[in-house]
């Protein structure tokens, strides 16, 4: 009841504000709605991830995809992971119902660290477990313009941790959200999800606050039993976008979130015969960010933006640890318009992080503040060869941060555009990935060898060496596209890839002791280290038909090969490249189609099959091959009120998409789900 208390109070907050500020009706809503894009206007879009300035996406020398807001809208996806599906060679598995684990070209996990989130420019990325911690990252979908997904490295531009790829969530201007949204449903895994947002004009700039709550009901467990993965959350914001004088723009924009979600960890047992007992675990999560962008726009098109934000988070299993962790950051970047065959952006970058981390029972980090701190610099220069046909990109970032140093990140791309309508392109790039405070300090007791008469009990248990200083994780990246459109219904994207790893974070049996409590038994000692390299290879491959102006088909189809190997016989290093090469599935296959019926209404639907994951652990089970199905039917009412079904995992009763890996919790089964919605704009 407290958690619908607060839901209520916040939207009666918001519906004071509607009603006292009321400016928009009925024109507004409509043109809130997502419009039908035609495959012209799609690659004639700019994007602004790749390059850091806004390009063309059929120009862009890299591994790009753009998910629309109409994307999102028909999907019927209900998170921002959810929504990463979309895009090929992206692995988006849920874990349980409120966790996911989402990576680009391998090495997939609950924390997966070598793919880079940004949300308006702003990192998600965790220094605490290196990754993105989803259930605590979230906005209100609706006000997402586009998701922009870089496959393949972009440290050049963005920095350490841009290994595998870079996704920036992009939110709409506030000038685009004027009126008045109200989103509310409900179904059998969505409990009941409610969002308001209203937008309206202030000064020379417009202004929009929003809030959204949502619970989610449990999954089931490997036996059909309660998995205690719901997941409750309200969270609320607001963007303002004004322009000054002298063609200066500011924005700033803000939110704040809290909410528990369950889990069930195999925590070590010494009573129990096999090694783990199920403990019901709750984290509890909090925080908040405000950020700051101005930017100039000269008369001669030279650009420039000073961008800063505050981070706040305070992230608690209950019993386990705690970690109240505060970000700030500044970026300054300037495109000069030089003139000539020259195109250069540049920029300067500081980011300080601290955490204070309180211990637990199972896991325990050295008590008081550990800061990250990080300086750089980057400059990139696009400059022709030959108008309308060849290009080549060369730039680098040149980094430092007090964990692993100095860091160099450098990339080269060639571009070549023999017709307006294809695009081939090559590049090689070098990334980093530098270790998470969890690596470098964390004490966990990880799991219980059970004894017998003649052995005692062993506990494994992960014990960082005194003065250790992990490396950071290196790739070397070699990428080949080729872009082509085919008239103007159907376009064709392809990117193939092969990336050398040194580095890789790994553990190595140390020494052990005897302990006598609770009951007597071994302790063995892991320590971590850097001591796997890996091979990947593979490619990626997306169709965009526009079969009629009613009717839009996109295949998709991606592959990896991962070959990892250990620098020594150590049997800790072995299972690591065990669970290297098994940590992400061969083969991903999906077909969406997206359907107008007159002008009200659209059914949608989105097939995906993906290729079984083997087991890391030889002593347990892998996930099976799975084919999904999820459906969507929705029908405009009356101006601006829209209703609509959806149907998910609609093919199988139940299946599993991941083994959890690092925290133990159990293994979980996605469920068939069906929600109604209803989205009224005014």
């Amino acid at each position: 009841m407290t958690f619908t208390r607060r839901c209520l109070s916040i939207a009666a907050s918001i519906a004071l504000t509607v009603v006292a500020t009321q400016s928009a009706g009925a024109a507004a809503a409509d043109a809130d709605a997502p419009a039908d894009i035609s495959l012209e206007e799609l690659l004639r879009a700019d994007v602004h991830t790749a390059s850091r300035k806004a390009q063309r996406l059929q120009d862009v020398a890299a591994a790009v995809f753009v998910i629309t807001r109409e994307d999102i809208e028909r999907s019927g996806v209900t998170s921002i992971p959810e929504s990463l599906r979309l895009a090929p060679g992206v692995e988006v598995a849920r874990i349980a119902n409120n966790r996911w684990a989402v990576s680009a070209r391998g090495f997939n996990g609950r924390f997966a660290n070598k793919l880079l989130v940004l949300m308006d420019g702003r990192s998600i990325y965790s220094p605490l477990f290196s990754g993105v911690l989803w259930e605590m990252e979230d906005t209100l979908l609706e006000d997402v313009d586009r998701i922009e997904v870089i496959r393949g490295p972009g440290a050049a531009l963005w920095g350490a941790n841009a290994v595998n790829g870079v996704i920036n969530i992009i939110t709409r201007k506030a000038r685009d959200t004027r009126g008045t949204l109200a989103v509310a449903g409900a179904g059998s895994d969505e409990r009941g999800f409610v969002a308001l947002r209203h937008g309206l004009a202030v000064g020379d700039g417009d202004l929009r606050l929003w809030a959204k709550a949502f619970s989610r009901d449990h999954s089931v467990d490997l036996a059909g039993n309660d998995g205690n993965d719901t997941w409750r959350a309200v969270r609320l914001g607001f963007r303002g976008d004004w322009n000054l004088d002298d063609g200066r723009r500011l924005t700033l924009s803000g939110s704040a979130h809290g909410g528990p979600t369950g889990d069930r960890w195999m925590l070590p047992s010494f009573t129990s015969p096999t090694g783990v007992a199920p403990t019901a675990m709750t984290q509890n999560g909090n925080g908040a960010h405000l950020l700051a962008r101005h930017e100039w726009l000269w008369a001669d098109g030279s650009e420039a933006a000073l961008q800063g934000y505050v981070d706040y988070c305070d992230l608690e299993v209950v019993g386990a640890f705690r970690e109240r962790r505060r970000t700030v950051d500044f970026d300054f970047q300037h495109h000069p318009r030089l003139g000539g065959a020259h195109d250069i952006v540049w920029g300067l970058g500081y980011r300080e992080s601290t955490g204070v981390v309180d211990s637990g029972v199972y896991i325990s980090l050295p008590s008081g503040d550990r800061i990250w701190r990080m300086a750089s610099v980057f400059m990139q220069d696009e400059f022709t060869l030959k108008p309308d046909l060849l290009r080549v990109v060369l730039g680098a970032r040149l980094e430092h941060n007090n964990l692993t140093g100095f860091e160099p990140q450098p990339n080269a791309r060639l571009v070549w555009t023999p017709t307006p309508q294809q695009t081939v392109w090559g590049a090689v790039s070098g990334a980093v990935r530098t270790p998470s405070r969890a690596e470098q300090d964390a004490v966990v007791d990880l799991s219980v060898i059970p004894g017998n008469q003649q052995q005692p009990p062993v506990l494994m248990r992960n014990v960082p060496l005194d003065g250790l200083r992990l490396d950071g994780e290196k790739v070397k990246a070699f990428e080949l596209g080729f872009r082509q459109q085919f008239g103007s219904q159907l376009s064709l994207d392809l990117a193939l890839f092969s990336n050398r790893y040194n580095s890789l974070r790994t553990a190595t049996l140390g020494a052990t002791s005897f302990e006598f409590a609770p009951v007597p038994h071994v302790v063995q000692a892991i320590s971590p280290a850097n001591g796997v390299r890996a091979n990947t290879k593979g490619f990626e491959l997306a169709l965009d038909w526009h079969a009629s102006k009613t009717w839009r088909i996109q295949p998709a189809y991606s592959t990896i090969r991962i070959h990892a190997s250990a620098d020594t016989a150590d049997p800790i290093m072995a299972n690591s490249v065990t669970v290297y090469n098994n940590s992400t599935p061969r083969h991903q296959l999906a077909l969406r189609s997206s359907l107008s019926l007159s002008d009200r209404g659209q059914f949608d639907f989105w097939l995906r099959h993906v290729s079984a994951l083997p087991s890391g652990d030889p002593r347990a089970a892998g996930v099976p091959a799975y084919t999904t199905l999820d459906l969507r039917v929705a029908w405009r009412v009356q101006p601006g009120l829209e209703l609509s079904l959806v149907g998910q995992n609609l093919l199988d009763r139940r299946h599993v998409e991941f083994i959890p890996d690092l925290l133990p919790s159990q293994t979980l089964q996605v469920q068939r789900s069906v929600y109604v919605k209803a989205k009224w704009q005014f």
